[in-house]
């Protein structure tokens, strides 16, 4: 099984209790200090959101797994040392690119 074939079987296979515990986010206002602090599955979340939001925006249908792990790399990466950068920003400058507003 691939890795990101893991990962989603691994959020779609959270327990009931798991998925009760309600994570809300303005992504608008998430740090990278925040983002780092987070758990797997919700990493995970955030970075799929991410993409989603960006591909969404350039019409891009397309998902490559193995890029998108690279620029979650990079992302987390950057965040790392940037902990005051909201994401969005950080993930602009990681990835080079311009995230709709």
């Amino acid at each position: 099984m691939s890795k990101f074939a893991f990962i989603i079987a691994a959020m779609l296979s959270a327990s009931p209790a798991l998925a009760e515990e309600k994570m809300v986010v303005d992504m608008s206002k998430l740090t990278c200090s925040q983002l780092t602090k987070l758990g797997f599955q919700d990493f995970a979340g955030v970075t799929m959101w991410l993409s989603g939001y960006y591909n969404a925006s350039a019409r891009n249908t397309v998902v490559d797994l193995a890029q998108f792990a690279r620029a979650a790399k990079k992302v987390k990466d950057f965040c790392q040392t940037n902990p005051r950068t909201t994401v969005l920003s950080a993930s602009e400058r990681a990835l080079g690119i311009r995230m709709p507003r």
